[in-house]
């Protein structure tokens, strides 16, 4: 399976698969992602003392799109993501949502035809917030847990019936 990655501030695009990571890895993140959602409060991020944290944001999105947010141990969110497995109404939504969330980084070009863009295959699509600016030390880790918990939540999702 490939990976379509994009950035609701630029819209820049690049593709990925799992290769780097191991089932255990994704096993694990799938698992604070589930148990982030489940019990509505933010999961430390890269290990049980971090103070990073990932919160899982409620929506009626549907049960096979991830939303969530990268939170610095100030409480301010630094970056805004989403995740699912190609288009539909809810996935369109989260996508929606996420780039209205990030400010738009590029002079002279209108977001809008990008708000409306939803690839058909997995994506994942990450907004950098302007708190990122006094957190800079997340840009080193950013990109890499953004695919971790990409992979992981659409590893964690069972095969559709239709399928």
């Amino acid at each position: 399976m490939i990976l379509e990655h994009w950035s609701a501030n630029t819209a820049y695009y690049r593709e990925s698969d799992c290769s780097g990571y191991t089932d255990s890895m994704t096993r694990t993140y799938g698992r604070l992602i589930a148990a982030a959602g489940a019990l509505a409060v933010p999961a430390p991020l890269r290990d049980p003392d971090d103070p990073w944290r990932l919160e899982v944001l409620a929506h009626p999105h549907g049960p096979r799109v991830l939303r969530a947010r990268i939170v610095a141990p100030d409480g301010q969110p630094v970056a805004v993501l989403a995740v699912a497995e190609g288009g539909g109404a809810g996935p369109r939504r989260a996508w929606r949502e996420t780039v209205a969330a990030a400010p738009w980084m590029v002079d002279g070009r209108d977001p809008s035809d990008f708000r409306d863009h939803l690839p058909d295959r997995p994506w994942v699509i990450m907004g950098l917030l302007p708190a990122l600016a006094v957190h800079g030390e997340a840009v080193e880790w950013l990109g890499e847990i953004e695919q971790l918990i990409a992979w992981s939540f659409l590893e964690s999702l069972q095969p559709m019936a239709s399928a």
